[in-house]
């Protein structure tokens, strides 16, 4: 399947995904409450989206983030890249599952880090939540891993469509609890044992199956899982996880310290019999707000990633140039459109699909910083195909540091009513200082070392893609003048010109930057001319050209 018709799978599969995710969203805000109101939906927040934060933070971002490209590299490396793949495949879900059952039991302890302000009955309620909850840690664990070996391999839609089947396991169970069932919205003792069971096993077998069935495509391709001991070969590897978990720390970090703020803000207008946003309420207005995320940047990244990771591989760097900007200015233009309808309509969409226009005020403030956390993201993903973590780890750090600092000020500035609106606001703030950051270390990204490259002109284009996603709407043009001219060198007799020669590593091309011209160069044993190129342009039309195709 082309590159094009992948994105198309993705996008429609993510659609129907958010779709079922939003009906989920409506029916368990009807069954347990979406807001300061009710114990039961502020207790299964943190109970059900803990192990997503551990899961991120012991392996979510480090799979996501290095895992394709390192597949990718062995994939060209022949029988010793292909021992060092099993190596990778190996200890991850070993360490998965070591790790999903410490955790488990060490259940009320996390509860208690992540609502500290909470009553024993509030943590008692949460804590026998968690212990059906945080086995999900290694089935996420187990689906990134797969999912990751079928994107390297070509393959995107299965771990796409894996996503909305998971949706309607949880949808069914929510309805048996919610028919069969006494009310979640009561009180901390109205919760028996059956209650917190069915609505908590269900969300836990759904992450189950959504691994589960991942195993069928790896079949069909003829992967097979070969288990090698030891860690050979994997030290580039574990330095650039390394860099990337400190980066998950980060936002784990800042997480505690949101997470803390709103449960506190929602207990206490609890006991002041206020309706008002919690962190539940943060939680729906954050599902609402990435919807582009997930169905425009998610989808067009992951496709374009795998190939930008295949690119640098090669050390051509224009194609990493291209395909990034072919990334960045569709997900500008759909952030700044939903951006603006979420603020203008945040309220009366939560009225319509929740019944509660207080998410929407959240989520109208959250929308705010949309076009810088979807264009951070793609920067972000520029910056690991070309195997460096320092940049994202340094964008981390930024946004981390100012949720936190958000986070800190409205508990501190702000009232219960608007503590969690305020934290909204740091969020979005931090969002867009997390853009410039990234598009800042874009620019210093130095260029693959595996093979050396007579010009500065490379990194230069690399700089421009940093510059285009800054610019959104007047990428091509800064692009091509950033390096209008090149000198290029071609065997005697063949015509020269505007095209761009894909085969960046031929003896009879070479560049050179005439804004800094190299003269001691070694002459090479062909002919030359000097031409205008315009290697942007040309460089994304030959991306545009393999992204259709799919080659």
């Amino acid at each position: 399947m082309s590159t094009r018709g992948s994105i198309g799978s993705m996008m429609a599969a993510t659609l129907v995904s958010r779709a079922l995710g939003f009906l989920k969203a409506i029916l368990l805000v009807a069954a347990i409450g979406g807001t300061s109101e009710a114990v039961g939906g502020q207790a299964f927040e943190i109970a059900n989206s803990a192990p997503t934060y551990l899961f991120a933070l012991i392996a979510g971002g480090v799979l996501g983030a290095v895992l394709v490209p390192q597949i990718v590299r062995n994939l060209h490396d022949g029988p010793a890249g292909q021992e060092n793949a099993d190596r990778i495949l190996t200890i991850v879900p070993v360490g998965g599952a070591v790790a999903t059952v410490i955790l488990t039991l060490c259940a009320p302890g996390i509860v208690w880090i992540y609502a500290t302000t909470w009553s024993a009955q509030w943590r008692g309620l949460a804590t026998s939540m968690a212990y059906w909850c945080l086995p999900q840690i290694f089935f996420l664990i187990a689906f990134a891993v797969l999912s990751q070996v079928l994107n390297a391999r070509g393959v995107f839609g299965a771990p796409a469509w894996a996503l909305p089947v998971s949706n309607l396991l949880g949808i069914s169970g929510i309805l048996v609890f919610f028919f069969l069932l006494p009310t979640g919205l009561g009180t901390v003792d109205s919760w028996s044992p059956l209650m917190i069971s069915v609505l908590s096993g269900s969300a836990t077998v759904a992450i189950a199956i959504q691994a589960l069935l991942l195993l069928i495509p790896l079949r069909r391709i003829g992967f097979r899982i070969r288990f090698r001991r030891g860690f050979g070969g994997l030290g580039h590897m574990s330095t650039l996880a390394g860099w990337a978990l400190l980066g998950v720390i980060a936002g784990q970090a800042a997480y505690l310290v949101t997470s803390n703020v709103a449960s506190y803000a929602g207990k206490t207008l609890n006991e002041l019999g206020v309706d008002g946003p919690s962190l539940n309420s943060l939680s729906m207005a954050y599902l609402l707000m990435l919807l582009p995320q997930r169905i425009v940047t998610v989808s067009l990244t992951t496709a374009l990633y795998t190939r930008m990771s295949g690119s640098a591989a090669r050390n051509n760097l224009p194609e990493i140039d291209a395909l990034s900007t072919l990334a960045s200015k569709p997900v500008a233009y759909v952030a700044i459109a939903t951006s603006a309808a979420f603020v203008a309509l945040g309220p009366l969409i939560t009225e319509v699909l929740f019944g509660k226009p207080i998410i929407g005020h959240v989520l109208q403030v959250l929308a705010i910083g949309l076009v810088g956390f979807s264009q951070a993201y793609v920067l972000n993903r520029t910056s690991f195909a070309l195997q460096d973590a320092r940049g994202p780890l340094t964008t981390q750090l930024v946004i981390a540091g100012l949720s936190a600092a958000g986070a800190a000020a409205a508990a501190l500035l702000f009232p219960p009513e608007l503590t969690v609106i305020g934290i909204a606001a740091g969020i979005s703030i931090a969002n867009f200082a997390g853009w410039l950051t990234a598009h800042l270390s874009l620019r210093r990204t130095p260029k693959p070392r595996s093979r050396p490259l007579r010009s500065a002109a490379p990194r230069a284009r690399i700089h421009s893609t940093a510059w285009c996603s800054h610019s959104q709407f007047r990428c091509w043009p800064v692009t091509g003048c950033l390096h209008r001219y090149v000198i290029r060198f071609r065997r005697p007799g063949r015509p020269s010109g505007g095209r761009w020669d894909r085969s960046s590593d031929s003896l009879h091309r070479g560049e050179l930057d005439t804004r800094r011209p190299n003269t001691e160069q070694p002459a090479p044993k062909v002919a030359t001319t000097l031409a205008l190129v315009p290697t942007a342009h040309t460089a994304e039309k030959t991306a545009r050209r393999r992204f259709d195709t799919g080659r």
